[in-house]
């Protein structure tokens, strides 16, 4: 657990899984919301912070220009979230704009930072993805068409997600309360992330579950850590 709670975190943050705007988590602000219950997007995460982590930039091999292009927008992207999630503490109605707001600048920054991949750096950071988010990625009308969920099969995402969503909400409720530690309401938020990602996983057929394997691609390779203070460790040792 020593290892594997700030992966959790990690993950949780880039999936945008925290959809109420007051959180800033020890992150670093990744954790802006999600302006709708069923997502829609085809990155429920930001692309900016998953391009910020090490492992994957070595995985995509990335060159320097690109790397130094990237840290400049995730800077940027960070900077702009914060003022946002400011402004949306004053208030419900301060929250659900300022949420809106965070998805847009979300999409925005995705789409930049795509722009500096290559088109097959892009085609394996979907299969990243897809390793990272599992099945909170079912969300996505790009997933969905290319899986061939049925309209049913939808429904049911769109459900999946609207209950956690409430659930999320409920959670940040909480913590806002004072009732909680920042440390409970984010195991609470990754322990709700991966009860979701079960649930939409299930909604596949057995065939479809065979295809997003395959669509997975191979799995990101770690670094191997000899150094026991080395940061990597700390966030990816344990998976």
């Amino acid at each position: 657990m020593k290892y594997l709670l700030p992966l959790a975190f990690v993950l949780l943050a880039f999936t945008g899984c925290s959809t109420v705007v007051q959180n800033q988590s020890g992150a670093g602000m990744v954790t802006e919301g999600r302006g709708d219950a069923g997502g829609g997007d085809d990155h429920p995460g930001s692309v900016a912070v998953l391009l910020g982590l090490d492992p994957v930039r070595q995985d995509l091999k990335l060159s320097s220009l690109q790397c130094a292009l990237l840290d400049s927008l995730r800077s940027e992207y960070k900077s702009r979230a914060r003022k946002i999630t400011a402004i949306g503490m004053d208030g419900e109605d301060a929250a659900l704009r300022a949420g809106w707001d965070l998805r847009k600048l979300r999409q925005k920054y995705n789409e930049r930072a795509l722009a500096v991949l290559s088109s097959s750096q892009q085609d394996r950071l979907r299969q990243i993805e897809r390793q990272q988010l599992k099945g909170n990625l079912l969300t996505s009308p790009a997933e969905q068409q290319l899986l061939g969920l049925s309209v049913q099969q939808q429904q049911k995402i769109a459900a999946i997600s609207v209950s956690q969503s409430s659930q999320i909400t409920a959670i940040n409720a909480k913590y806002n309360n004072s009732m909680g530690s920042s440390f409970l309401k984010d195991l609470s938020l990754h322990n709700l992330q991966g009860q979701t990602s079960k649930q939409m996983l299930a909604v596949l057929t057995e065939k479809q579950k065979k295809s997003w394997l395959i669509l997975s691609g191979q799995k990101m390779g770690l670094p191997k850590i000899k150094d026991p203070d080395a940061q990597t460790k700390s966030v990816f040792e344990g998976y």
